[in-house]
C-alpha cells in the first residue's frame, strides 16, 4: 500500500507517516485528522493546516481549519 505523510502545522510542525490507497484515500484521512484534532480542541488553533504529502514528499493537497467569529455592530447582551 502506498506511503504517504501528513504533515500538521499550529505553529509547531509534526508530521505522520499513513498508508492509504491512493492520494484522494490519503486526502480524506488527512479531513478526518483534522476534523478530530478541531473538535477535541474546539475552538481551535487560529492557523491548523494538514498537507499531505506523497512518498517522495510531493504536496498532494493542503486543508486549513478556520474558526471565525465577527460581531457586526449589533448589541451582544
Amino acid at each position: 500500500m502506498p506511503r504517504f505523510y501528513l504533515h500538521i502545522s499550529d505553529g509547531k510542525q509534526a508530521e505522520v507517516e499513513i498508508d492509504a490507497v491512493n492520494a484522494h484515500a490519503a486526502m480524506n484521512d488527512g479531513l478526518n485528522a483534522l476534523s478530530t484534532f478541531a473538535c477535541r480542541n474546539f475552538p481551535p488553533p487560529a492557523n491548523i493546516a494538514i498537507t499531505v504529502l506523497d512518498d517522495k514528499r510531493r504536496q498532494v493537497g493542503r486543508m486549513r481549519f478556520v474558526f471565525e467569529i465577527e460581531y457586526t455592530g449589533v448589541a451582544v447582551v
